[in-house]
């Protein structure tokens, strides 16, 4: 699939190039023991209104089942409650992926709907979840940021200070 390569190179500098706007995404590497796994990320749309982004993430399948997948959900949970005072998180998982919905599970979301969305080509069951900072189940290790102040600045939602 030499697609696949641009594909992604070109989505990831769409992002670079339109955040923080009105509509936005922050994908964020993970990697464990030195090598990229996987992806976690958020996107948003009128982020400083409404304040509930969107989590979306990929996780290499040698590394799935190992409690990566809920500690990288855990950690841009806790960015966003506590850099960036979201209101809520949201989420999604195809009807066919419920490792996915198990992950959102374990980080406290709940059930918010399900819709039909276009995957490949097709109509598929999409799964919304969502979840508020009393319901947010925060990894056994203490989640450390630096860089917030700069992060809340850019996003337009500093702090008195932030400056």
């Amino acid at each position: 699939m030499p697609w696949l390569g641009r594909d992604l190179a070109s989505r990831y500098w769409k992002y670079r190039a339109t955040f923080p706007g009105d509509e936005w995404a922050l994908p964020l590497v993970v990697r464990h023991e030195g090598r990229i796994v996987g992806i976690q990320g958020a996107e948003a749309s009128r982020f400083p209104v409404l304040r509930t982004p969107d989590t979306f993430s990929w996780l290499t399948q040698s590394m799935q089942g190992r409690g990566l997948g809920t500690l990288m959900r855990q950690a841009i949970c806790a960015l966003f409650f506590d850099e960036l005072d979201v209101h809520a998180m949201t989420s999604g998982a195809y009807a066919d992926n419920p490792a996915s919905a198990a992950v959102s599970r374990k980080v406290g979301f709940v059930p918010n709907g399900t819709r039909l969305e276009l995957r490949d080509g097709d109509a598929a069951e999409h799964n919304k979840f969502i979840l508020t900072r009393d319901r947010f189940i925060r990894p056994a290790v203490p989640v450390t940021i630096r860089g917030g102040a700069a992060l809340r600045v850019f996003a337009g939602v500093a702090r008195p200070g932030d400056g």
